[in-house]
């Protein structure tokens, strides 16, 4: 494809100003995803929310405080209360080196180091008082810590819930700026775009006004150049750049066109007339060679016109005529060749008529043998077709009680196949039921740990929340019962469920033994149905025999007819072989086609043949 420079300049203006078009659309649509508030932000958002929603934070004792009082309530389990204490402990040291390393506002630093005094006040009085008082079992001691430990907890709250305000207002002055950072860079970007257009606008202009423009003017003079146009002179040689450069190279190739075009003039004015004298010279010479092959083919025509049929042309020919001359001698060689064979074969045409007329009458004895033969066998052939008609009869019989049966013990297999189904459904049901159980264990388990956060709420409330304590300790002790049943509902449908596969399994074993039956029900009555066919096919082949049998009946009679009509036309054909013979006289071949002639084959009768085997 070719495209030229202007098309060109439009094309890469064009595909410039897109991209910078895409460019800034892009850049605009990832700033706009990527800004405070924008959509992933807003996503990146709900997900910290929800993780913090689910989770407490290392930072906040709220679940140390609810495992402390879970641990005096159950002292059985001790050892585990206190490795969760100390994971929460690392991990809120963890946090806390994260945090001290960052840079943040006074305030709120000052705010986790009030945080932090009444953290490490909380973990001492848990690992020095607390751990002794849970691993001895110490229920006092106990009590009295989780008194220590109340006051210590309220205050790092109120701490904690300030700290909280602090760290909104400080995200939302955040948010603020970079929101107004993202609009300042999208309003420069769009500068730069626009800034970026007109350059591009005006570089293009400028490259189409004094580079485009006079490359087409130059295209369009060479095009004319090309056409033999020499009359006008080259435009812009005044120019002193490479277009300039390029205007004065054409005109020194249009100077040296015209010189050229008139020396050519000249020399094809001279051969043309040297051409014409060749011309005049081979048309003569031509002429006389025509004449001498037209003379010699004229000789040749008049003695094959005289029934000659050894003429030849024997003085060679021009160069030209050779071929003519050997296709003359080929043709006539050919024509004699035919003769000859003609002459030979009607000898033997003559030969053979009369061993026609011999053969005849010895086929007319043998069509009679041949009738008496083929009554004898249609009489025999009657009897077996009778006998294997009833043989296809029994067959036909065997082959419906066989079907029968083999849908009768088709119909047990699918009774078989829908139990098996049943039982599959039952297993499903089992299961889904198994699935619901341990929806309900862990509905307990929340339960309970819902109502151990109760506790606690009500015994920081004092003498307030006393009954609610009670209520709290009777859904504990409900959910508990709750996750007892479930599990021995799961142990009954878990039973239940091996049950039904080992039902199941004997249902398969039922449903593949029946299989087994149906598949030899289905062999017999294939053998059945081949016996069944095979007699039919033997019937309808005795059937085709006994029509075969009149038929070749009916062909003896017609070829007794055409015994007779083929020595009527044996006589016939001697009579034409000999006037064939008379006219092929007339023509004038060599001595070999009478010698051949002559010695006509003498070939045996077919009827004596016959009589010797």
């Amino acid at each position: 494809m070719t495209i030229r420079i202007r098309d060109a300049l439009n094309i890469f203006a064009g595909c410039l100003l897109l991209g910078f078009i895409l460019a800034t659309a892009t850049a605009v649509f990832s700033l706009m995803e990527l800004r405070v508030g924008g959509p992933l932000s807003k996503k990146q958002s709900q997900s910290y929310e929800l993780l913090a929603d689910l989770f407490p934070p290392p930072l906040y004792l709220v679940e140390s405080m609810l495992i402390v009082h879970h641990g005096a309530e159950d002292t059985g389990q001790a050892d585990a209360t206190l490795k969760a204490l100390n994971t929460l402990h690392q991990q809120y040291d963890a946090r806390r080196a994260y945090w001290k390393g960052l840079d943040l506002p006074d305030e709120m630093r000052a705010g986790l180091d009030a945080s932090d005094v009444e953290v490490q006040a909380f973990w001492k009085v848990v690992d020095g008082e607390y751990a002794p008082a849970l691993k001895s079992g110490d229920v006092i001691g106990i009590n009295s810590t989780i008194a220590k430990l109340e006051p210590i907890y309220a205050r790092h709250r109120k701490v904690i819930d300030q700290l909280a305000v602090m760290a909104q207002k400080d995200a939302e002055a955040q948010a603020r700026k970079v929101e107004k950072a993202t609009w300042f860079v999208m309003a420069l970007l769009a500068a730069v775009t626009v800034a970026m257009l007109a350059i591009v606008v005006v570089g293009v202009g400028a490259l189409r006004q004094f580079v485009a423009s006079p490359l087409s003017k130059i295209t369009d003079y060479m095009g004319r150049l090309a056409t033999g146009d020499y009359s006008q002179d080259v435009p812009l040689q005044a120019r002193p750049d490479e277009i300039g450069d390029m205007a004065r190279s054409v005109a020194t190739f249009r100077t040296a066109a015209l010189e050229r075009q008139a020396a050519t003039k000249a020399q094809l004015e001279h051969e043309e007339e040297a051409r014409l004298q060749s011309a005049e010279a081979a048309r003569a010479e031509e002429r006389a060679l025509r004449q001498r092959v037209a003379d010699s083919l004229g000789e040749g025509l008049r003695r094959l016109a005289a029934g000659d049929l050894s003429a030849r042309l024997s003085s060679p020919f021009p160069e030209d005529f050779e071929g003519l001359r050997r296709d003359f001698n080929s043709s006539m060689e050919t024509l004699e060749h035919a003769i000859r064979q003609v002459l030979i074969t009607t000898g033997a045409v003559d030969s053979g008529s009369r061993e026609i007329s011999t053969a005849s009458d010895d086929l007319a004895h043998r069509t009679e043998q041949q009738a008496a033969s083929l009554e004898e066998t249609a009489a025999a052939l009657d009897q077996v077709t009778a006998t294997i008609r009833k043989t296809a009869e029994n067959a036909a019989q065997a082959q419906e009680a066989a079907s029968v049966s083999r849908k009768l013990v088709g119909q047990s297999s699918a009774v078989a196949n829908e139990a098996m189904t049943a039982m599959e459904r039952i297993d499903v049901s089992s299961q889904k039921i198994g699935q619901i159980i341990t929806v309900i264990d862990e509905i307990a388990f929340q339960t309970n740990l819902l109502a151990l956060n109760a506790g606690v709420e009500a015994a920081r409330a004092g003498e307030a929340g006393r009954g609610f304590a009670v209520v709290a300790q009777e859904v504990r002790a409900l959910a508990q019962r709750s996750a007892d049943a479930a599990k021995e509902i799961k142990t009954l449908v878990t039973d239940a469920s091996d049950s039904v596969q080992s039902g199941v399994g004997l249902v398969v074993r039922v449903g593949e033994e029946l299989g087994n039956v149906v598949d030899h029900f289905g062999r017999i009555e294939d053998l059945i149905n081949d016996i069944a066919s095979a007699a039919r096919q033997q019937a309808t082949g005795l059937a085709e025999v006994n029509t075969a049998v009149g038929q070749m009946d009916q062909v003896t009679q017609q070829n007794a007819a055409m015994v007779e009509e083929t020595t009527a036309a044996s006589h016939t054909l001697t009579r034409e072989a000999g006037e064939l013979g008379a006219l092929l006289q007339r023509f004038k071949v060599g001595e070999e086609a009478g010698a051949a002639s002559a010695k006509t084959p003498q070939r045996g009768r077919p009827g004596q043949e016959t009589q010797a085997a």
